[in-house]
């Protein structure tokens, strides 16, 4: 869990604001009163009550992969999260940093990321997808959605990445030995062995060897199973029923027959769709917007230069 460890100071912006919310809610509470699960107060500081409620409401408003770490192992960084930035924001206001140039320039960057990002959100919920339209969106985007029926011959070798490192495995072929053999199957295939059999017998794939080397259906950059880009390459490229060169990949040295591809109808796949037509339909609508408000961007200004070449030295 370690990556979702964020110390105080990395997104101070954020916590600003989201601080400033707690504190507002916070002290609009009244007189004690028979507290239920939600209003239970689990921070105090000073006069400051923070309930469990709050706090939900705090983690919900953290970015999505922040959410489970600290609504789950770590709740309790999470309580010293909010106190360490409770007492940071109250020293800034002390100290009248947030009067500070660059902070205010923080703060607003802060304000409008969180703003912008809620636009965006609202305005893709509200632009519907009509069913022409998403027709035409998975019309555009065929080979994103295109399938094919894979079955693989893999012959491991020495350089070969081992995805099973507790399996005992026979002695491994040289890269030179196991490009061989699987040159000498592939030719056993075209003059018209089963793939089905060789893979059973051969394919040092333990994912699909036992199933005639099958791997199912497979969609484009899913790499199910290590399928790599100079695979998947030639596996949307090669004609059904075609047997493919060998090709080298972490595997090992591997083979491939494709028997069948296919589109997937509209109605298996529509909230996909949906959603990625909504946010294509949101950058039409963003550069509506830049027509309508007269966006201008100095190109120059923003083109990287290049870096000068470091002096000489003298020898």
């Amino acid at each position: 869990m370690r990556s979702y460890l964020v110390r105080p100071f990395n997104l101070l912006p954020f916590w600003w604001l989201a601080c400033l919310v707690l504190s507002a809610s916070a002290q609009a509470l009244t007189g004690p009163k028979i507290a239920t699960p939600e209003e239970r107060v689990v921070i105090s500081i000073g006069d400051l009550k923070i309930t469990a409620k709050e706090v939900d409401k705090f983690v919900e408003g953290l970015p999505p992969q922040y959410r489970p770490f600290y609504s789950g192992a770590g709740k309790k960084q999470l309580a010293d999260l909010i106190v360490n930035n409770k007492l940071l924001a109250r020293e800034a206001e002390r100290r009248h940093l947030q009067e500070r140039e660059d902070v205010q320039i923080r703060i607003n960057i802060a304000r409008e990321s969180i703003l912008s990002e809620a636009a965006r959100s609202d305005l893709e919920k509200e632009l519907n997808v009509t069913e022409p339209e998403a027709q035409k969106y998975l019309d555009d985007h065929l080979a994103q959605y295109e399938e094919a029926r894979v079955r693989r011959i893999v012959i491991r070798s020495t350089s070969s990445l081992n995805l099973e490192p507790g399996k005992q495995v026979e002695k491994l072929l040289s890269d030179a030995e196991a490009h061989s053999k699987a040159e000498e199957i592939r030719q056993k295939l075209l003059a018209g062995a089963d793939f089905e059999e060789m893979a059973a017998k051969f394919s040092n794939d333990s994912l699909s060897s036992g199933k005639g080397g099958d791997l199912g259906f497979i969609k484009r950059r899913t790499q199910a199973h290590i399928i790599v880009p100079p695979l998947e390459e030639v596996i949307f490229s090669i004609k059904v029923g075609t047997i493919s060169d060998v090709i080298q990949t972490p595997l090992g040295y591997e083979i491939v027959k494709v028997e069948e591809r296919r589109i997937p109808k509209l109605a298996d796949i529509r909230k996909e769709i949906d959603t990625l037509a909504r946010k294509q339909k949101g950058e039409e609508l963003l550069k509506e917007m830049r027509q309508r408000y007269a966006v201008k961007v100095d190109d120059a200004y923003f083109t990287p230069q290049p870096s000068a070449a470091p002096p000489a030295k003298n020898r």
